[in-house]
């Protein structure tokens, strides 16, 4: 035991040096000069904030040039906008390098494997890159690098937005059809729903290209609100497999908490408890798509779903549904299934306890095929703003998987 546990501290002191996780940016810290907790309960799940500043346009909530530390590089005069459309609008740039280095390392625990633990130093790799342009473009892309399987796989996703203002945001690029995003998740585990896969093999979290037309707005007495998001995609990454276009959107309604787009002119979480934002969110989703897969037939699926999102002082509880119909010419309809409850709590700001039930039934008209269950308990450590190490077992509960249990510790780190 003593051994095990030198090796995991060990372990741990090495990938620290190493690793991260996705769309925690650090450059805008350093344009408002600010740490990440301002916008993050722990990166990349953000707070109240850090989605007002989102629905903002990557903007401070009601006042973007006073809460800047570093200036831009202006392009053009002001008064080219009073010749305009005989001159450019002007626009400006960061000030400073808009880039951020990411990186994702795991220590990882099967019980099924041969080979036991397995060190995936670094498993990611990011270079990510974000911002303003002028008053009405922002920005955000990535080149990564990831061990999957391992073999070494590249992306190189990107978007370019044009924010008309919170309430309407035009984003061409990557988009996020997936009703349960990485700035939502506080795990190393994908939530269920978002791996889950058709019979082609599609599923939410995969690489999705195209137009989404999305905002937010503020409810009464600037406490809560709403946001929604439309968009229509290729559905099987950059390049369609397929004549069809698939179509997704979600909307979602906030009771209490902060604004959706901030509060008063600036304001950031009322408390400076910053994981704090009594609020409950309803929202509701769909995707509606066909899928290709080499040697089949084209599918056809239709996804339905709501989720729940109730915080209460250093309480989070969550959870969501989806149901997903496949169809597939000459074949059986399939009627499938997911939902997952959460709850996680703030011991310290630094230290986060978390559980998770996932339930899934790939076919409910076939009685032999079993639901697949599991819990995922972890504990998440925030060692510095930008460093945090993730302890997380997944545990399956059906008689099929029983013996497919995971454990992993990641660390990530970010500058």
């Amino acid at each position: 035991m003593k051994n095990l546990l030198y090796t995991l501290l060990i372990v741990t002191f090495l990938i620290t040096l190493l690793s991260t996780d996705s769309y925690g940016i650090p450059s805008f810290s350093r344009k408002y000069q600010t740490s990440c907790s301002t916008c993050h309960y722990s990166y990349p799940m953000l707070n109240a904030f850090g989605k007002a500043f989102k629905n903002n346009g990557y903007r401070y909530p009601g006042g973007d040039e006073n809460y800047r530390k570093e200036e831009p590089v202006s392009l053009g005069s002001e008064g080219y906008k009073r010749v305009w459309p005989d001159a450019i609008w002007p626009a400006d740039i960061p000030g400073t390098s808009p880039l951020s280095l990411l990186a994702v390392g795991r220590v990882n625990y099967a019980s099924i494997s041969s080979i036991k633990w397995n060190f995936e130093i670094p498993h990611e790799f990011e270079l990510l890159y974000a911002g303003t342009i002028g008053e009405d473009f922002s920005f955000f892309g990535e080149v990564e690098l990831e061990n999957e399987a391992g073999e070494t796989e590249i992306a190189f996703p990107f978007a370019l937005q044009y924010d008309f203002s919170p309430l309407a945001h035009l984003r061409a690029g990557m988009v996020s059809a997936d009703p349960t995003p990485n700035h939502l998740r506080l795990t190393r585990n994908h939530y269920n729903m978002a791996s889950f896969r058709s019979r082609n093999s599609w599923r939410f979290r995969d690489e999705q290209i195209g137009f989404e037309l999305w905002g937010a707005g503020n409810g009464p007495n600037e406490r809560g609100g709403f946001t929604y998001r439309f968009g229509v995609v290729n559905g099987q990454g950059l390049n369609d497999m397929n004549g069809q276009k698939d179509f997704y959107g979600k909307v979602s309604y906030k009771f209490g908490g902060l604004g959706e787009i901030g509060g008063t002119e600036g304001s950031e979480n009322e408390t400076s408890e910053f994981y704090i934002d009594n609020s409950l969110t309803l929202g509701g989703f769909f995707y509606k798509g066909t899928v290709s897969a080499s040697g089949k037939d084209d599918e056809d699926i239709t996804v339905l779903g709501g989720d729940v999102d109730f915080w209460y002082n250093r309480f989070i509880l969550n959870a969501a549904v989806m149901l997903m119909n496949s169809q597939i010419p000459n074949t059986t309809d399939r009627k499938s299934l997911a939902y997952y409850l959460q709850g996680n709590c703030v011991i310290y700001p630094w230290l986060i306890g978390l559980v998770r039930y996932e339930w899934e039934n790939k076919d409910r008209d076939n009685e032999n095929v079993k639901p697949v269950n599991a819990i995922i308990p972890g504990i998440t450590v925030m060692a510095r703003a930008n460093v945090k190490l993730i302890f997380e077992l997944k545990k399956y509960l059906d008689e099929a998987n029983k013996k497919n249990d995971t454990f992993t510790l990641q660390i990530n780190f970010g500058i």
